[in-house]
């Protein structure tokens, strides 16, 4: 009875906090912005609520503009900026869509992503989940990598059911190949082709199978992957070459026994 009781009560406070926060405002913005333009920012997440999209991205932004101490309409303007984008994001990647992969999506969006890139991921399989997959692609378009070139081929994969191990493992290539002198767009382009090439070969392996556990591109995913740790890039050491290029199968070890 007691854990009835001890649930029912944090159900109580969880809807008394939504019905004030509701009716007054998120406190945090409370402390941080004055009347006018907490009243703007308020309006925009209401309307951002009864769209659908995840107002926490929002609240976010407007506390940073708080920190930055821009002006009101500035805090206003940017606030509704990434209201806009995570609604087109949410009606490209589909209503099922979880907020991560919507924030992921209207940052890819930010980043030069054109819309018809995203609206094709609504073709991927049911359960597949890409959030990680658009943070790879929007992490390295701030490497430079050109997004007309760079979306594409992230959207390719996820809809040919590439793993987050083969993403990780895409990010970590692509940079060490821009580290060593190679430009973006080549590195991605060869690295993606690549990779589709062993879904493919992995595909007809388990006799055309969807879905399956796929390994990485080179070896396994480690914990200092950049993708997963991003203090760790340019620390992981390793072939340079562009997988499936040029690979040749390891000869036998060992002394060669004598022929009879």
């Amino acid at each position: 009875m007691r854990s009835v009781a001890r649930t029912a009560l944090i159900l109580t406070s969880a809807l008394s906090l939504s019905a004030f926060i509701s009716q007054f405002g998120d406190p945090r913005l409370t402390a941080r912005l004055d009347k006018e333009t907490r009243d703007a920012v308020d309006a925009i997440l209401e309307n951002a609520k009864k769209s659908g999209i995840p107002t926490e991205p929002l609240v976010d932004r407007a506390l940073e503009g708080a920190s930055k101490r821009a002006s009101g309409s500035t805090i206003v303007s940017v606030v509704k900026g990434w209201a806009d984008d995570l609604r087109r994001a949410r009606v490209a990647l589909g209503p099922g869509s979880p907020d991560a992969e919507v924030v992921a999506g209207a940052h890819a969006l930010r980043s030069g992503v054109k819309l018809k890139e995203l609206e094709r991921l609504r073709t991927a399989k049911s359960g597949v989940r890409y959030a990680m997959a658009l943070d790879v692609m929007n992490y390295l378009v701030n490497r430079g990598v050109p997004a007309d070139t760079i979306s594409p081929v992230i959207v390719n994969l996820v809809l040919a059911s590439a793993s987050e191990e083969q993403f990780a493992k895409l990010r970590q290539d692509v940079e060490r190949d821009i580290s060593g002198g190679m430009s973006g767009a080549t590195a991605v382009t060869l690295r993606g082709q690549g990779i589709e090439r062993q879904i493919a070969e992995a595909s007809a392996a388990n006799g055309g199978a969807p879905g399956s556990a796929l390994p990485s591109v080179r070896g396994t995913t480690r914990a200092a992957d950049p993708a997963l740790n991003p203090t760790a890039v340019g620390a992981v050491q390793g072939n340079n070459n562009v997988s499936g290029a040029g690979d040749a199968p390891a000869g036998p070890r060992g002394k060669p026994k004598k022929r009879p």
